[in-house]
């Protein structure tokens, strides 16, 4: 069996109607991407608590993202075991850069190793649980 610790994507989201139809576009990317690559467990974890609620009471939402809630929400249940949590802001500290790097660079999809760019910031993440 494998083991994915970190599964990161990028994918282009041309137009949303809002913040959170663009939150709830790239769950269902994640999602997709994790279902392509054969993913079985999934904890999925935001800072956005809209999302993380609307998600744990069954995708419903009346919005714009509706429609995008319903599909991550029945992408999800095509998984043996998910798990939606909520986290601080703080604790994005890796994909804030990641997203920063995504637009300076090559496209890029690694699963073993962590790019140069956020070794430190990872290891500062693993310090700060490691001392709480």
């Amino acid at each position: 069996m494998t083991e994915v610790n970190f599964l990161q994507g990028d994918g282009k989201i041309d137009w949303c109607a809002d913040v959170l139809a663009a939150e709830a576009s790239t769950l269902q990317y994640g999602l997709s991407l994790a279902q392509r690559i054969g993913c079985n467990r999934l904890v999925i974890n935001s800072y956005n608590l809209e999302v993380i609620e609307t998600m744990n009471n069954g995708g419903g939402h009346a919005s714009a993202a509706a429609v995008i809630f319903d599909d991550c929400y029945h992408l999800a249940c095509d998984f043996p075991i998910f798990r939606f949590e909520h986290c601080n802001r703080e604790a994005y500290k890796v994909a804030h850069e990641l997203a920063r790097l995504v637009r300076f660079s090559a496209t890029y999809d690694w699963f073993e190793e962590p790019l140069n760019g956020i070794v430190n910031i990872l290891t500062d993440d693993v310090s700060i649980l490691s001392n709480d």
